[in-house]
């Protein structure tokens, strides 16, 4: 059945540590930490599209991936994740909350543009195209002014639309905005598609670290994961807002789980994304790797630790590469309880 999905979007701007957890797992060390107390700073603030709750009274605290040891407690970057299914309309409240001082005006004008849903020109978000809309006092969604605001209305009447799919800032500094972080991810389900396990408990307890976790819960029979890849100035080729094994995302699976990996590529080149030990479907093939184009995603359904899939109990290599630029996080196939995993 068809139902109206609603959202409370805005985009801030801010400081951004790519290595938080001060780690890299690769190297077996811990990371000396700058005179501005991060690890692996960005080089200039990043914009973040942050889910609120109605009328961005709060922000929502909703992870990107439940099931990742790793993500920090701030969630929420690369950008809100949005669900829907087949046949529901989703409504997008924006609001354009970028105040930084060191940038022209026009960098600070932002707007949405969403890839997948369908949508009439006013809420298309692409710069100088969009029309005034006169329900909302002739203001255009192309160019959303720092301290304004604007509704987005997309539908997703057709089966092409179910999948994993970028929405990002379309507006005269679109590029350049995205490519400092403004941008965020729709889920579309298909019809009758199983919805996603959840935790029972906290993924991650006091005193664990990076390497060391004492309760890790029972993993999900259906799990779904969002990687992101994409750049940060001064950090390079991230994952899901970091860098560095230990910092970027370890999701959790058991031996069973249904996983759905949604793939995005939100740099404006063509990237591989491999999990080793690990292969899907596509078409009457099977494959390890999948090319995903600038702005394209994917979904790769897994049965973990199948004949067919492979994998199995372990730690298992996530990495995406850019003309020999690599970035990595890991898939951890578990039975949960006490977990330690291996550094360099």
């Amino acid at each position: 059945m068809a139902r109206r999905r609603e959202y409370w979007l805005q985009l801030e701007n801010q400081l951004w540590d790519a290595s938080p957890w001060g780690v890299d797992r690769v190297a077996g060390k811990t990371m000396a930490r700058r005179p501005d107390g991060m690890f692996r700073g960005a080089s200039e603030e990043v914009l973040r599209i942050r889910r609120y709750e109605e009328n961005w009274s709060t922000p929502a605290g909703l992870a990107v991936n439940p099931w990742d040891l790793a993500e920090p407690d701030n969630g929420e970057f690369p950008g809100a994740v949005l669900t829907a299914k087949v046949a529901d309309e989703i409504v997008v409240h924006f609001r354009n909350m970028d105040q930084r001082k060191d940038v022209d005006d026009q960098q600070r004008i932002h707007s949405l543009h969403a890839h997948g849903a369908q949508r009439v020109p006013r809420y298309d978000g692409a710069y100088p195209l969009s029309p005034p809309d006169l329900e909302q006092g002739g203001r255009h969604g192309d160019r959303v002014a720092p301290g304004d605001s604007f509704t987005y209305r997309w539908t997703c009447p057709q089966r092409a639309a179910a999948g994993a799919w970028l929405f990002h800032d379309g507006s005269l500094a679109g590029s350049q905005s995205t490519g400092l972080g403004a941008f965020g991810v729709l889920l579309i389900r298909s019809p009758g598609e199983v919805e996603p396990d959840l935790p029972v408990a906290a993924i991650r307890r006091a005193g664990d670290s990076m390497t060391s976790f004492s309760s890790v819960p029972r993993p999900p029979r259906q799990g779904e994961y969002v990687l992101v890849f994409h750049r940060l100035p001064g950090v390079g080729l991230c994952l899901n807002g970091r860098q560095a094994l230990g910092n970027t995302p370890t999701l959790v699976a058991g031996m069973g789980t249904r996983m759905r990996v949604h793939c995005l590529n939100a740099t404006p080149e063509p990237l591989t994304v491999h999990i080793h030990g690990h292969r899907w479907e596509r078409g009457a093939a099977y494959v390890d790797a999948e090319l995903l184009p600038a702005g394209g995603g994917t979904t790769l359904s897994i049965l973990s630790g199948s004949s067919e899939n492979g994998g199995g109990i372990g730690e298992w290599v996530i990495e995406g590469t850019i003309a020999g630029e690599s970035v990595h996080g890991s898939l951890l196939v578990t039975v949960g309880g006490v977990v330690e995993l291996a550094s360099g």
